[in-house]
């Protein structure tokens, strides 16, 4: 085996150790889960996405797909479901519209402002992604499965936001905030943290 091969395969090792970190990180940030006011109690708010958009800054975009993945397997492991995995469904595809776009622009604009608009961007397609699949496929589904009228999903976000009223409202006035919130949050702790962590951990 030649030298480049072996020290490919040495990268390609540690960074399947690193995903394996990333994902166990994100599972256990992924159970401690907690409400916010004006939001259901049944969409909850946890920094799971944060190990997944430093990996996917750190590692690229396929090391950070796969640490959603591992993210998603862990979690079914350590803390089952409730929602029939509709619930942990809607958490891989926000996190794979979140950290996706905002990977592959980092990787073009390399420099601050490329991860200031990076970050935004992400922020925004998994705000618009899970807008539309909640409302199109994920409620409905989810009242189906779980036998669940969507005329009761609204009256319990109606009991903790007085601006909702159905469905629409019901998007509009508590997941909308709420996504821009939690995966803007998650933008501003990357961005005054990544550069530390690559200077530790540089794979690029």
């Amino acid at each position: 085996m030649s030298t480049s091969t072996k020290r490919s395969s040495r990268e390609t090792t540690r960074k399947l150790v690193l995903v394996g970190l990333f994902g166990a990180v994100s599972a256990l940030l992924m159970i401690l889960e907690f409400s916010l006011p004006l939001i259901p109690g049944f969409i909850k708010m946890d920094f799971s996405e944060l190990p997944v958009i430093l990996g996917g800054f750190l590692l690229g975009p396929l090391y950070g797909s796969y640490i959603v993945f591992v993210k998603i397997a862990l979690n079914f492991i350590l803390n089952g479901t409730t929602t029939f995995g509709i619930g942990e469904l809607v958490n891989m595809i926000g996190s794979l519209a979140y950290m996706l776009p905002a990977v592959f622009i980092y990787r073009k604009l390399h420099t601050k402002k490329g991860a200031i608009i990076s970050l935004v961007a992400g922020t925004l397609v998994a705000t618009a992604v899970l807008l539309l699949a909640n409302y199109f496929v994920m409620f409905p589904l989810y009242a189906a499965v779980m036998n669940f009228p969507m005329e009761a999903i609204v009256k319990m976000a109606g009991a903790t936001n007085p601006w909702v009223s159905d469905v629409f409202t019901m998007m509009l006035f508590s997941l909308l905030p709420f996504n821009l919130f939690k995966y803007g949050l998650t933008a501003v702790i990357t961005f005054f943290t990544y550069k530390r962590l690559e200077k530790v951990l540089p794979f690029h």
